[in-house]
């Protein structure tokens, strides 16, 4: 790529914050007219340097370059009036207001003091036909799909214009099929001259979408390499610094009685006639497409959500938890698919979050005593490598690799006998994944039952002793670990293939 098509160069930047050197020194260069990978550890310094690109951080040094123009990107504003947009992973939109409020947010046309509501609408459907979406325009955010929200987000983006869009971590609530449809907006982007900076996890949307990629790690930047040149395995290496020939933990499993045992489990409009027994030392993995009940089903299990009708047992005493405090009574623990507003208190402390299932058990007469958990929240945080091990540090400033493993120790904490995992590596790192699944073995090793589900096909395949896949709220049959491939999980959950009857 030539010189002259040098979108944005940034030279020897770095960011500061009290005691930590978030970005050292980085050399970091994207063309019009390409994707441009950003990769890394959580915590490698991707979130932080692409806040600078969007003026988040005015305190940063060294040189930043717009189409060969030196800009001092000091505040939000200025990078986007030279032509920079960022999709956070988080979507931005106000659910209450319509598809067209949102887009146009900040750039009402107006007719004297009032709103042109024809040219809003107008400019609305328009923006919304770039990224393939014929929605209403006038249809409130919160009555659409998380998929078409994804989309609304881009349109939004793409209606102030810019010549540089980053996309920060944009498939994670994406099924298969529409991953390939945004793809295919990402390269009808590219193909019009729009330079792209896409960070993400999945090594193998990176392969596909992406140009050439940039691997940071500790702040730095490690390599910028042609796409064609390398291989998920030595990106891999590049990212955390040492060979990870085996992501997923070796184990034989050796599975026990049965433990949980779920017999004709119905949620009417969610799942129904559901059942399946777990062993003793068993990781039953639960596959499906999105919307297939599988979230649903396991807060049923463990009382979050009503069940309508069929009976659990738990080492053969009947289960029916009223709430979720009687299921972690009992011995149920539940990760949320979403950490950040259902599974952790982000302007509370790591030992607070971590601690915080405890606190009935280490109260007496009323009065909580705090030091009774410091020897379990001391192992737990070793166990997972929380990082920086820092327990009053506040969860909300930890990478999400860590707040994830933060999650993992608080329902560990609980001693569970059954572990239901939903989603439980959603949006971490490589190195994050091996803790976890390292972590996830143990639990299964030591005799009790873990729940995993999963939409990472290699993690599914890869952690558990067998698969149930889940289709329109029924359990539709069993794919044994001999016969578990990625392919036929996805062929199963499509309602094709081979399955064992349940």
């Amino acid at each position: 790529m030539s010189e002259s098509g040098v979108a944005l160069q940034m030279v020897g930047v770095s960011k500061q914050y009290p005691g930590t050197l978030a970005v050292d020194h980085v050399d970091f260069t994207v063309y019009a007219g390409e994707v441009h990978a950003l990769i890394g550890e959580n915590g490698a310094g991707k979130s932080t340097l692409m806040k600078i690109i969007a003026g988040s951080f005015g305190d940063y040094t060294g040189r930043l370059m717009i189409n060969s123009r030196e800009v001092p990107l000091h505040s939000p504003a200025i990078a986007k009036a030279n032509g920079i947009q960022m999709i956070h992973q988080e979507l931005s939109l106000a659910p209450p207001l319509s598809i067209a409020e949102n887009v146009m947010a900040g750039r009402l046309p107006t007719c004297g003091p009032f709103l042109n509501r024809a040219a809003m609408l107008a400019e609305a459907r328009r923006c919304l036909a770039r990224v393939g979406l014929d929605l209403d325009p006038e249809t409130p955010v919160e009555e659409i799909s998380q998929h078409e929200a994804q989309l609304v987000e881009i349109a939004k983006a793409l209606g102030n214009n810019p010549c540089i869009l980053v996309m920060d971590e944009p498939t994670s609530a994406l099924g298969r099929d529409e991953v390939a449809r945004l793809f295919e907006i990402i390269r009808n982007l590219r193909r019009q001259g729009l330079a792209i900076i896409y960070i993400s996890h999945h090594l193998p949307e990176v392969l596909e979408i992406a140009d050439r990629v940039t691997v940071m790690r500790d702040g730095r930047r490690v390599a910028t390499e042609e796409i064609r040149n390398v291989t998920s395995e030595q990106l891999v290496e590049m990212m955390v610094g040492r060979s990870v020939s085996n992501l997923y933990a070796a184990r034989k499993a050796q599975p026990g009685q049965v433990r949980l045992r779920v017999e004709h489990l119905s949620r009417y409009g969610f799942f129904h006639d559901v059942s399946f027994d777990v062993r003793a030392g068993e990781v039953l993995g639960i596959g499906g497409l999105s919307g297939a009940g599988r979230s649903e089903l396991a807060r049923s299990i463990c009382g979050i959500d009503p069940i309508d009708s069929g009976a659990m047992t738990l080492d053969g005493r009947p289960l029916r938890p009223a709430s979720y405090g009687a299921a972690i009574r009992r011995g149920l623990a539940y990760l949320t698919e979403d950490r950040k507003t259902q599974g952790l208190a982000l302007r509370m402390s790591v030992a607070e979050n971590i601690l915080a299932p405890m606190i009935q058990r280490h109260s007496h007469g009323g009065v909580y005593r705090a030091g009774c958990g410091t020897t379990l929240l001391d192992r737990l945080m070793r166990l997972l490598d929380v990082y920086p091990p820092e327990p009053r540090r506040m969860v909300a400033t930890l990478s999400g690799g860590n707040q994830q493993k933060a999650l993992l120790a608080k329902w560990l904490a609980t001693d569970p006998q059954v572990l239901i995992l939903d989603e439980p590596t959603r949006g971490v790192d490589v190195g994050a994944k091996v803790i976890l699944h390292r972590a996830i073995a143990e639990v299964a090793d030591q005799g009790r039952c873990v729940v995993l589900i999963s939409s990472d096909l290699p993690e599914l395949v890869g952690l558990s002793d067998r698969i149930a896949i889940m289709r329109r709220g029924h359990f539709i049959g069993e794919i044994p670990r001999a016969d578990a491939t990625e392919a036929a999980v996805l062929l199963a959950a499509n309602g094709e293939g081979a399955l064992v009857s349940t």
